[in-house]
């Protein structure tokens, strides 16, 4: 499954965030743990619910009264699309307003990503998914 996202500008919070969060997230999940200190902002073209991530965190207290819960889904991001694509991960914090908006995700990658003058990108995910039949609310499904 593919599907075309708008990169958009995030207000700076996820580079202070993951600087704390991903050194107790890579003790559980140590496939991200050398990720790049921010995340890249996407408006997917079609809602995206995942239901089935490839890793849910035990809760993780990351800062001084801070407990929260992380979901990964690997993908491979395209940015612009038709370019090389890189191995990366959708970030999903359970606290986060953007949970509440499945048309919008974070992705993470290994490495900061140059990404002057791109407005577009393509994420590929490598999992059964399926397409909601509500006229009201179309979205995709990763199980």
């Amino acid at each position: 499954m593919q599907i075309i996202g708008n990169i958009r500008r995030g207000c700076g919070v996820a580079t202070q965030t993951l600087a704390l969060q991903l050194p107790h997230i890579g003790n559980e999940f140590p496939e991200v743990a050398a990720c790049h200190r921010g995340s890249i902002n996407l408006e997917l073209e079609l809602p995206l619910l995942v239901l089935a991530p490839d890793h849910r965190t035990q809760p993780i207290a990351w800062k001084t009264g801070i407990t929260e819960v992380f979901d990964f889904l690997r993908i491979e991001l395209e940015a612009p699309p038709d370019s090389s694509p890189i191995s990366a991960w959708l970030y999903i914090p359970h606290d986060s307003p953007h949970r509440r908006t499945p048309h919008i995700h974070e992705v993470i990658t290994t490495t900061q990503l140059n990404l002057a003058g791109v407005t577009m990108c393509r994420i590929r995910i490598n999992r059964s998914a399926f397409q909601l039949p509500l006229p009201q609310f179309r979205a995709l499904v990763v199980v």
